[in-house]
């Protein structure tokens, strides 16, 4: 599995919820850093204006405004919060960052999928905090789909 794996992982927070009454989160995988950060100034910049029914002036502004951000703020979780104070009741982005901190680091969601992935994967005797091999990162970005879909993030 790729180590430089990134990914941007966000709820609708205004849609999903409010007409379907479930979860809708959607993860992309990107090459890296470099490819994660353009990813969010336009993919993820481009649906926030949509469902926020921004015109062409404000997108303008609002990706001045992310880049701003991404720029005073290089270190991935900072950087969510301001964003998601930016787009708070339209979307939340609940995780921007490499495979390799899903892996090991103890950040709440961090430690809430790899609880998930040690629950359908382990043998029942690891600690949910217990950080997943590289050989086996495949399998966490596997288990990422159902823990969005049913997970208590």
């Amino acid at each position: 599995m790729d180590d430089q794996l990134w990914a941007l992982c966000f709820l609708d927070e205004g849609v999903a919820l409010s007409v379907i009454s479930r979860k809708e989160t959607r993860c992309q995988w990107l090459s890296g850093e470099d490819q994660a950060r353009r990813h969010v100034l336009q993919d993820y910049l481009h649906y926030v204006a949509e469902l926020g029914e921004l015109d062409d002036a404000q997108t303008a502004v609002a990706r001045e405004r992310f880049a701003l951000l991404m720029e005073q703020y290089p270190e991935p979780e900072t950087l969510v919060e301001y964003l998601n104070d930016l787009t708070a009741g339209l979307t939340r982005i609940v995780w921007f960052g490499p495979l390799y901190a899903l892996a090991e680091d103890y950040s709440d969601f961090a430690l809430a999928l790899r609880a998930h992935y040690w629950e359908e994967y382990g043998e029942g005797e690891e600690d949910p905090a217990t950080p997943v091999p590289e050989a086996d990162w495949s399998y966490l970005v596997d288990a990422m789909d159902d823990f969005l879909l049913h997970g208590d993030y």
